[in-house]
């Protein structure tokens, strides 16, 4: 586990590969956690890489309670390459308090040779926070 410390904001990284049959890409699981005050929220992305390709999976919030209940939560998936910033999927969904399973579209991916990410944005009304994945 790594842990990102920029100006104020604390992210817990984990990357874990989950079992997958046999001639089926492993699945890598990426988990960040965002503080607002005293109140944290914890977002993991699941992806696999095959082919030259990261392919977004779905995506697991832990919020609440005051934070990430009230408002909207955001994810937002994409990459950087040498041509600039391509987006590869957003949502916005009614915040809930507890943990909430978001399945990705098929089709989603990234080239295995730029840099991507996901985030999710909690509110709580007044405060928000962003936890932040690296996809590699």
């Amino acid at each position: 586990m790594k842990t990102v410390v920029r100006a104020g904001f604390v992210a817990m990284l984990a990357t874990a590969a989950l079992a997958a049959p046999a001639g089926a890409a492993p699945v890598k699981q990426v988990t960040s956690t965002c503080h607002a005050g005293q109140f944290s929220g914890m977002f993991t992305l699941r992806y696999e890489t095959s082919g030259g390709f990261h392919r977004p999976l779905g995506a697991i919030t832990t919020a609440g309670p005051y934070i990430g209940d009230v408002g909207t939560r955001s994810l937002k998936i994409s990459y950087t390459d040498g041509l600039g910033t391509h987006a590869v999927y957003a949502n916005v969904s009614p915040a809930s308090n507890g943990t909430y399973t978001e399945t990705l579209p098929s089709g989603l991916s990234i080239p295995a040779t730029a840099r991507g990410t996901a985030s999710t944005t909690f509110g709580n009304g007044t405060q928000s926070c962003v936890a932040t994945v690296p996809i590699t």
